[in-house]
């Protein structure tokens, strides 16, 4: 039923947005002979009636389809709705193999199977569903966002769709992934950069004196404002950094942030924004209040600063004469 629902409020917007090719959808078998789907490409209008020929195909060769691997950056948001429904329905084990990317419609599809799985090197988004200036579309529950909850998703996740907007990708950390009952595989160090992590802090314990770092107008160079930011992450964080990133798919851009803990227990980001081309925009450190709902800015390039604040659903807005 919710399938239908969603199909009916988004069919206009699907017809405008379909991608023109369909996604590539091969099988294998698995060592108890049963069928594997494997799924690459974006999806487009007719991918889960093949998925249904294929499932219908399967079971009458005694060879039922048991899992699907996916590999898709996206594409009709309808057809991975569909493909969900499909998938919750016969009780698919969804897959992201080692290196594959799911973002946007396919991760709805993952996120209906039966028991889910992605390796540590996979890189896995959630689509936005908040409109360019951080609100909730229309001020009312977006379709996607409906559906994610009849998936069973985590508030977590979806309050992360709600705080993106709608032509960008919240990518997921192995930790999220864990959260919402997936089971990850491999190793972590395998990775070469860390799936983009969200741009909400966990609480951080207050630096010890050796890691405080210089005032970014100490340093010459932005680069080694960020150099300085990722040692003391570093080293207040196990030796891991603590970093973020978030692309826009509609404006070509990327926004990369390093988190570190101040001398005064504040929690401070140093942020880059490149085109899709590698060139800076945006340089700037923001100092966050105690309880992180208010953030102060200073352009790096400007020495301009400015105050954000979130709201009641937790977007980030200018604070009004500032």
């Amino acid at each position: 039923m919710w399938t239908r629902v969603f199909e009916l409020v988004f069919f206009a917007a699907a017809a405008a947005s379909a991608s023109a090719s369909a996604a590539e959808l091969t099988t294998t078998l698995s060592k108890e002979n049963k069928t594997i789907v494997l799924l690459n490409g974006e999806l487009a209008e007719g991918d889960a009636n093949r998925l249904k020929d294929i499932i219908r195909t399967s079971a009458n060769s005694g060879k039922p389809v048991s899992g699907m691997r996916l590999n898709s950056s996206g594409g009709s948001l309808i057809e991975g709705v569909r493909l969900a429904g499909i998938i919750q329905k016969t009780k698919i084990i969804t897959v992201i193999p080692s290196g594959a990317t799911c973002a946007a419609a396919c991760f709805i599809a993952f996120a209906a199977g039966s028991q889910k799985f992605a390796s540590a090197t996979a890189t896995v988004g959630v689509p936005g569903a908040a409109d360019r200036f951080g609100r909730d579309i229309a001020g009312e529950t977006p379709p996607i966002v409906r559906v994610a909850k009849e998936l069973g998703l985590l508030d977590a996740i979806v309050e992360k769709m709600f705080a993106t907007p709608s032509d960008e990708i919240f990518w997921l950390t192995q930790d999220d992934l864990r959260a919402m009952g997936a089971t990850t595989t491999g190793r972590p160090g395998q990775v070469a950069p860390e799936p983009p992590r969200a741009v909400q802090q966990p609480t951080q314990p207050a630096p010890s004196p050796k890691a405080v770092m210089p005032e970014p107008s100490a340093f010459k160079t932005w680069s080694e404002v960020v150099s300085a930011a990722l040692a003391i992450s570093k080293e207040q964080n196990g030796g891991e950094p603590y970093t973020g990133k978030q692309c826009g798919l509609k404006f070509n851009s990327c926004a990369t942030s390093v988190f570190y803990t101040g001398k005064d227990g504040r929690q401070i980001m140093v942020r880059t924004i490149r085109d899709s081309d590698g060139k800076h925009l945006v340089h700037e450190t923001c100092t966050f209040n105690e309880p992180k709902d208010v953030r102060t800015c200073v352009d790096w390039d400007e020495g301009t600063t400015r105050r954000d604040a979130r709201d009641d659903k937790g977007n980030w807005r200018r604070v009004a004469g500032e």
